[in-house]
């Protein structure tokens, strides 16, 4: 199995406490292949991320990771606010 890292941001074991990571599984879609590592279907998500995924694991983990990052930009503080402009 992979070691920890974001699939958002890419954080990892050394950038953060591993009890911060979870592991999401998401719906497969295929048959499950006879090898050993990690599951294709499975994605790591910091403590930050892993909210995100709430609704989204009857999904395959290509559309939910659509959905995730589209839900993490609107959650974005937005760096040009209209107030702002001069």
């Amino acid at each position: 199995m992979m070691p920890p890292r974001c699939a958002i941001c890419n954080a990892s074991l050394g950038d953060r406490d591993c009890a911060t990571f979870t592991l999401v599984y998401f719906r497969a879609i295929g048959p499950p292949l006879d090898h050993e590592g990690h599951p294709e279907n499975a994605l790591w998500f910091c403590k930050d991320h892993v909210r995100f995924t709430e609704g989204k694991t009857d999904m395959s983990a290509i559309l939910a990771m659509v959905h995730i990052r589209a839900a993490v930009r609107r959650n974005a503080p937005n760096p040009w606010p209209l107030t702002s402009m001069p």
